[in-house]
């Protein structure tokens, strides 16, 4: 029996996302209904307006997004202050470079150069201490800014893959970087830089990436320049 897909696309002929609703035996099936169209499929997934009594899978019931539950938080977190450490160590030189400058005058230029990096890094502390990336059930969000607030999120749905990046120095310090990957135009691609315990992390998003996407019935399509 035939069940309902929506089908989320790039429409080439007017550049703007499109979704369009199909009829068919499987996800497979829906997207090449789109590519006839002229689409440029990003994702399908099941309408749940047109489930009724059907379930094409019993051990993977595609439900609505209402039936989600109600959104948790699974983890908060901040970049390290170990990526400031060069500034932070220029600070600790200024004042040797103070008690030169005092006893040879040549020096004087030296440490008012070292003097400046004072209130660089004291706004470099503020950058990463006013960045704030927390993790829920249905969404990653990323906060900030100083002065002026930012706010990003992406759907966890959106979500392709992750990488994680740690160097010997990020090891010894259990600090690493997350990249992830997503279909979301906005956010092709956001990097979790230098957070603690980055393996944790990495498990935590993929978990709640996986009940989304077996709660909204969704499956991505990866799309090639080169497709036939």
């Amino acid at each position: 029996m035939p069940t309902r897909y929506i089908v989320h696309a790039n429409d080439p002929t007017t550049n703007q996302r499109t979704t369009k609703v199909f009829e068919a035996e499987n996800a497979g099936d829906a997207e090449k209904m789109g590519q006839r169209l002229g689409l440029s499929v990003l994702a399908v997934e099941v309408d749940p307006a047109g489930l009724g009594a059907t379930i094409p899978t019993p051990s993977i019931p595609p439900v609505s997004t209402r039936q989600l539950g109600p959104e948790s938080q699974v983890w908060v977190g901040t970049p390290s202050q170990w990526v400031n450490t060069k500034w932070y160590a220029a600070c600790i030189l200024v004042i040797p470079a103070i008690v030169l400058s005092v006893l040879f005058p040549p020096f004087g230029f030296a440490s008012l150069i070292l003097l400046l990096t004072i209130p660089v890094a004291a706004w470099k502390w503020l950058v990463i201490r006013t960045t704030k990336y927390s993790l829920s059930t249905q969404r990653l969000r990323l906060e900030s800014g100083v002065l002026t607030k930012s706010l990003d999120e992406v759907e966890l749905y959106r979500v392709k893959d992750t990488q994680l990046h740690q160097t010997v120095v990020d090891r010894a310090l259990g600090i690493g970087s997350v990249l992830i990957l997503s279909s979301d135009e906005t956010m092709p691609q956001i990097n979790l830089a230098k957070v603690p315990d980055p393996v944790n992390l990495r498990e935590k998003l993929r978990a709640a990436v996986e009940q989304v996407r077996l709660a909204r019935g969704v499956r991505e399509i990866d799309i090639t320049e080169n497709r036939i």
